[in-house]
């Protein structure tokens, strides 16, 4: 079983993941070792068109979100369907 809490890359590969939905390219697995100058660089270059304006800084901060819910999610679901064996 997956434990959320315990795998310290988990939040960082959503992340990652997550980037697809708001970049016109998905963020590098690499990534995972960028700083934020790095990645706010890259989230420049591949913003999704309706985001281009945006501060880089702002699109990080919605790609954190998306993750961080993602992560929420898959926790819960996790604790719901083992408790219920």
């Amino acid at each position: 079983m997956i434990d959320f809490d315990q795998d310290p890359t988990t939040r960082d590969r959503l992340f990652i993941q997550m980037s697809a939905n708001f970049l016109t390219e998905r963020l590098p697995d690499e990534a995972i070792d960028w700083d934020e100058d790095e990645i706010e660089e890259f989230v420049e270059r591949h913003a999704w068109e309706p985001l281009e304006y945006f501060p880089a800084s702002e699109v990080v901060d919605m790609i954190g979100n998306a993750a961080y819910s993602a992560h929420q999610f898959m926790r819960q679901e996790v604790l719901r369907l083992t408790c219920n064996d």
